[in-house]
Formats: structure tokens, sequence, C-alpha cells
């Protein structure tokens, strides 16, 4: 910490500045002076934190000097050494926020102590002065989640107005006092599958470009633009080109709404290769009705599952006509019989038909959301009915299932309702080849049991409740045998086995179920080529 001293007694002054052991203090004494004019000119140079000053000194007095210093840094911390005890001049001392008034004579201690109780003040004042900063560097640092937080709550209707006027102001938001507003939500369109540059995990990376793209590419336009809780883009635009009572004509105003977010879209299709879609919401005149155009150009952006992707679409308060929709009593059972077969061609083209009826041909997004619903329960429906994991079944699109809003184009919705089919047949089929497996598996297990009697297909057929030819034609087509050829094939290769081991070639042919002693050699011999006997002679010469 660094200490002037400007005292015009010379005695007085040599000892402030020697006598007190300020160096133990960690307080250095950068410049002495014994009048007011060179004390500002040292002042200037070597920009102390403390002056401690006499108040009667030649040329400029103390008190003119602490005016000075304290119109120059505000932060010094000035202390009086004065052989007067006027109240006017300990007034005037207070007014510019002298720390202490000291009068002659002071002892060396209480000059210490009043430089000590400067120095805590100055550390008092930079920490507070730290804290305010530090705080005012979060604060810019949130602010921008902070006034995004404000427009979500904003457009979504959760502010009163005057809680409108109050936290924008706190935010340091300007809000025009009068004009037109309209809100435009906008969101890439789903990525179709011939889409090679993206994939389904990269939708979160295209919400974030699109919303930088905006903040560029309008930064010169009035509008506030953050991404709602969707991830969506909204941006809420305001007129107040005309100062007046007067609006602007409301056309111009949503003309060049739609001009903005057209080029947007042409933007976003340049850069990334991948489209984009928008909802325009009607314009409002005030502020408690921003949440009205939010909600309008949600609802319009919806309508895209109707019109197409790549598109801007203004809200229409029109009535749409809407067809009832039926169920179609005959395709659920057709459906429903293909899928539980796993037959997944025939399952597809009831879809495509479905689709071409029911989704291609509606009029608004709401009749859509109807039929797709409608074939989304029956679909669960059917799943149950199997006693099925629904989760299991359909894999990573049963998110859906709780959100079918999400489905925003109709190639998005037509994609979706093929992978269910693909994922159903495939548990389906699965399922079958599984059932199949253990069949198998129990019939080679049966075998194993009764390698010792006259075992065949019927016998086996009948402890399995299932039918024969059935079983025949399972058989061959898993083990690549018939079932005769499989096991006359395992006989034998247990026969040249035991025999090796030394076996009587009649305890082996007992063992095996032949009764009749010659047709066991007959059959040794057709699949080794040597008869049991020779088999054994050999084995006794080795």
């Amino acid at each position: 910490m660094n200490l002037m001293i400007v005292e015009d007694e010379l005695r007085l002054l040599n000892n402030i500045a020697h006598n007190i052991p300020w160096e133990e203090q960690g307080i250095e004494v950068v410049a002495t002076a014994d009048n007011g004019t060179d004390a500002i000119r040292l002042f200037e140079q070597v920009k102390p934190n403390i002056v401690l000053m006499d108040i009667q000194m030649p040329e400029l007095d103390g008190l003119s000097l602490a005016k000075y210093i304290r119109e120059v840094d505000p932060l010094v911390k000035i202390i009086v050494l004065s052989g007067h005890d006027d109240f006017t001049y300990a007034q005037t001392a207070i007014e510019l926020h002298v720390v202490k008034y000291l009068l002659k004579p002071s002892s060396n201690a209480d000059v210490l102590e009043a430089v000590l109780d400067a120095r805590e003040i100055i550390r008092q004042d930079l920490e507070a002065k730290y804290n305010q900063e530090m705080m005012q560097k979060k604060w810019m640092e949130h602010l921008p989640r902070l006034q995004d937080l404000f427009y979500q709550s904003w457009t979504t209707g959760k502010y009163s107005e005057w809680e409108i006027e109050q936290r924008s102001r706190e935010l340091m938001i300007t809000l025009p006092y009068n004009g037109l507003w309209a809100v435009a939500v906008v969101d890439p369109d789903p990525l179709t599958s011939s889409n090679g540059r993206f994939t389904a995990e990269d939708i979160t990376l295209l919400k974030i470009s699109l919303l930088g793209m905006a903040k560029e590419f309008l930064d010169k336009v009035p509008c506030f633009i953050f991404s709602d809780d969707n991830g969506s883009t909204v941006l809420v635009f305001f007129d107040c080109s005309n100062k007046e009572k007067e609006l602007r004509p409301m056309n111009d105003f949503m003309a060049e709404v739609h001009l903005h977010m057209t080029r947007l879209l042409s933007v976003f299709k340049e850069y990334l290769k991948t489209t984009a879609s928008a909802g325009i919401g009607r314009a409002v005149d005030k502020k408690m009705s921003v949440s009205n155009s939010y909600r309008e150009a949600c609802q319009a952006l919806h309508e895209r599952v109707v019109h197409g992707h790549d598109i801007v679409v203004p809200y229409r308060d029109e009535h749409q006509p809407h067809n009832a929709v039926a169920s179609d009593i005959q395709m659920e059972k057709v459906l429903a019989h293909a899928l539980e077969s796993g037959q997944r061609e025939k399952a597809i083209a009831i879809i495509d038909e479905w689709f071409k009826v029911n989704v291609e041909q509606a009029k608004s997004s709401g009749e859509v959301h109807e039929n797709i619903l409608l074939l989304s329960s029956l679909i669960v429906h059917l799943i149950q009915l199997q006693a099925w994991p629904l989760k299991e079944v359909v894999g990573h699109h049963f998110d859906y299932f709780h959100n079918l809003r999400a489905l925003v184009t109709k190639e998005q919705t037509l994609q979706w309702l093929y992978g269910i089919v693909d994922h159903i047949c495939l548990y389906v089929n699965d399922s079958k080849n599984k059932s199949r497996h253990e069949l198998i598996s129990k019939m080679i297990s049966l075998v194993e049991a009764s390698i010792n009697e006259d075992v065949g297909l019927h016998e086996v057929a009948s402890k399995l409740y299932i039918n024969a030819s059935y079983l025949s034609r399972l058989f061959k087509q898993h083990m690549g045998q018939s079932f005769t050829s499989y096991i006359v094939e395992r006989k034998m290769k247990l026969a040249m086995q035991w025999l090796t081991d030394g076996l009587k070639v009649s305890e082996t042919a007992n063992l095996l179920g032949y009764r009749d002693f010659s047709y066991f050699t007959k059959v040794f011999r057709k699949q080794w080529g040597v008869t049991p006997a020779e088999v054994k002679n050999k084995k006794m010469i080795t």
C-alpha cells in the first residue's frame, strides 16, 4: 500500500516519514511534500493509495488539495493532520470523505493507526468492487439465458401485462410501446431415408444451427429470436416504424414477416442441404396477445403434415372440412393376420393403401392425427392380444406412440409405420425360428433318450403332440437330412464308438435297439463300408 505525506513542518514531516515502522506494516512512503503545489505534481506521478496531509500549507491549503484528489481519484483515502479544531474545517473534511481527522500533536501510534484504518477501508472497497464486478460479469454471462426464459414465459402466456413490462426492463429488453407483433416458429423437417448427409442423431445439431442462422441472418430485423422448450426456433417480430398511435397496415407487416421466413428457409437449405418449415401466427397489437400468435404459429407449423415440407405456413382461422374417421374392419383383420404371421410385403401393401386413402387425402393436420391415432391404437391392441412386450417389439419407434404429434410430415409418418411393420415381422419370424429350434432340440433329446428302442417319426410326433408331416419337413429344413436318416446315422456313430471301445457286436446291437443281428450288420456296413465283426477283429489285432 503506497502512502504520500504532505506537511509544511519539516521536523514533523521527517518524523512521520522515518520514525514510524511503515515497512513492517506493508506500507511504503512513496512521496513527501511540504506544500500543496508540489503535492499535486507528486500525486500525479506516484499515484498513492493514501494521502496524509496538513490543512494549512503554503501555496495550496490541505482542503483544496483534498478536493482535487477527490475529483481525480475518489478511491484514494485522505487523512488530515491539523492543528486547528475549528468545526468548519472538520465539517469540510467530512464533506470531502476524509477518513480520519487528527489533531496536532498526534503520537506516531495514532498516525499509524489512522493509516492502517485507511488501508482496511481500501481493502474493503476493493473487495466490494471486485464482488460487484464479479456479480456484474456473472449477470452478463447469464443474461442471454435469462432473456430466453423471459421470451419463453412471455410467448406461452405466463406473464401478466405489468410483469411483461417489469421483467423486460430488469433484463434490459426494450419492448416497443405500441405497434404490431407476430410470431413465427421454424423447425428442421424430419430427415428422410435418402438424406445421406445427416442422421436422426443430428436433429439437435440442426436445430442449434437453425437458431444460429436466424440470429445472424435476421440481425438487423426488429425481432426477438430464441428457442422454445421443443428446441424450435421462435421469432417474435415487431413493428415500431410508426411512432404515432396509428398502426402500420397489417398486410404490409405480415408480408414482410413472410418474406423474412422464406429467405431464412432458403439460406438454411442452401448451407445445410436439408430443409426446414415455418408456421406464422396472426399479427396482434398488444404484448399480452403475443402468446396467441405463438400458439397459432405452432398450429400452422403442424399443417406441414398436410402440405409437405420446406414451406412457410401462415395460420388460417377458416373452418377446415373434416371427414369423420371410420374404422375399416376388413382392412384391420387382413393387416392383423399379415402382422401376426410375419408377412412383411403383405402388411406394407395394406399400409400403403390405407395411407393413400386416409392420410394423403386428409384436409387438415387434425384429420391426419386422428387417422394415425386410430391405426397406432390398432397396432398396440394387436401386440397386446399376442401378449408381446410393446417396447421390445417396436424398438426405437416406441417413443412416437407417446407423442404422435412429433410425426410432422407424411413422409416421416409413413416411414414410422414401415419401421413398425419391419420390427413386428422381425419379432414374429425370430420367435418362430426360436420355437422351431426348441422343437428340433426336443426331437433330438427324444432320440437320445430312446436310442435303445426302434424309435420313429410318428412316435416322436405323438410325444410332442405335433403333426408328423410338419415335423418331418421342419427337421429336414433345419438339419439338412430326414429324421430317419439322422436316427440311423446317430446309431451307427455310437456303434462305431462302442465297438472301438471293446463292446461286443451283439451287445452293441441290443443297446441300439436292433433285435435282428443281420439287419444291424447290413446297416453298419452301408454306413461305414465294413462289418461290425471286421471292426472288432481289427481292434483285437491292434
